[in-house]
């Protein structure tokens, strides 16, 4: 391993770290300071969708910053407030404004002007399956909630100072004492974090430097020949496992070279759905989700926010190759 290579593992770590204890400090702080309150009762009616009123900042926060939804969240499942199944119920309803997120950010600056109406139609197919989750989110959820107050607030205060974050009018609170508390606090999270998230990430860069994901692509290649592709399809497939992004410039190659739009699409979603399996959920997933919850909470979510699209995925992808 070269040092160019070792720094840029130093240079993940440390970003992950960073951003998360980041994420910590800024959410201990909303607590401490009752903003958290004010942004709750601003975004409330988003429960109505089917989401706990305690986790209606949720699909707002991801909007902002995953982790710090993730660390909030977490917050409120540490102190007993929410349950799993509320946790999960809020994931699913955010993934809908996540995905339209990326699709303004990434996908209609970039993968248009590349793949053109292959890319939206590539889009549109992606956002059927999280439109269909927020369906079922909302019908799961209002049954649930149906007698839960949409204006009950978070009393943070059952960790720190008894305050009336129920009331209507909600105060916020500024001063050195709450400040530094929340510091302090969100600084002891990080370091609970960090003591999760280094041994796996360790293995996870063991993992990735004795080469197992070129050996996946080879054991890969004879199963993806029964699917009916060619050379330029198992190349596309097996570079999207290491890295989609730079697959999708391949996917701009073979439409030069007179595919068909089936045979691109499908090659575009069994790429995405073999990156999240054999790659993605252990690599960024696993370390992060054990950093911020309970062992078995975070399998569930990596089967939900993993292996649940990356099941779509693949057989969205097989189905395209055979139409």
């Amino acid at each position: 391993m070269s040092s160019g290579e070792r720094m840029d593992f130093l240079n993940i770590y440390l970003i992950s770290i960073a951003s998360i204890s980041f994420g910590h400090i800024l959410a201990e702080l909303l607590n401490q300071t009752n903003l958290i309150n004010l942004i709750g009762k601003k975004t409330s009616k988003i429960s109505k969708i089917g989401i706990h009123p305690l986790l209606s900042t949720i699909p707002a926060l991801y909007l902002v910053s995953p982790r710090l939804a993730h660390t909030t969240a977490s917050s409120l499942l540490k102190n007993n407030v929410i349950n799993e199944f509320d946790l999960f119920i809020a994931v699913l309803a955010s993934n809908f404004p996540l995905r339209l997120m990326y699709v303004y950010k990434y996908y209609l600056p970039v993968l248009v002007p590349l793949l053109g109406v292959v890319a939206l139609y590539f889009i549109g197919l992606r956002i059927i399956f999280d439109i269909i989750l927020l369906f079922v989110v909302m019908i799961i959820g209002r049954k649930n909630y149906a007698n839960i107050n949409n204006t009950n607030t978070y009393d943070n205060n059952n960790m720190n100072n008894n305050n009336t974050a129920n009331n209507n009018d909600i105060n916020i609170i500024f001063s050195k004492e709450i400040i530094k508390n929340g510091l302090i606090k969100g600084l002891n999270s990080s370091l609970n974090f960090a003591k999760t998230f280094t041994p796996v990430f360790l293995i996870v860069v063991f993992l990735i430097k004795f080469g197992i994901m070129d050996k996946l692509s080879i054991v890969m290649t004879p199963i993806l020949k029964h699917l009916g592709l060619d050379s330029m399809g198992i190349t596309y497939i097996t570079t999207a496992i290491l890295t989609p992004r730079v697959a999708y410039g391949m996917a701009n190659v073979m439409l030069g070279y007179n595919y068909s739009i089936m045979t691109v699409l499908g090659c575009m979603f069994i790429g995405n759905g073999l990156f999240v399996l054999v790659y993605e959920w252990w690599s960024r997933l696993l370390p992060y989700y054990y950093g911020l919850y309970p062992k078995k909470t975070a399998l569930k979510l990596i089967f939900i926010q993993a292996f649940m699209p990356a099941s779509y995925n693949l057989l969205l992808g097989i189905l395209l190759l055979k139409i």
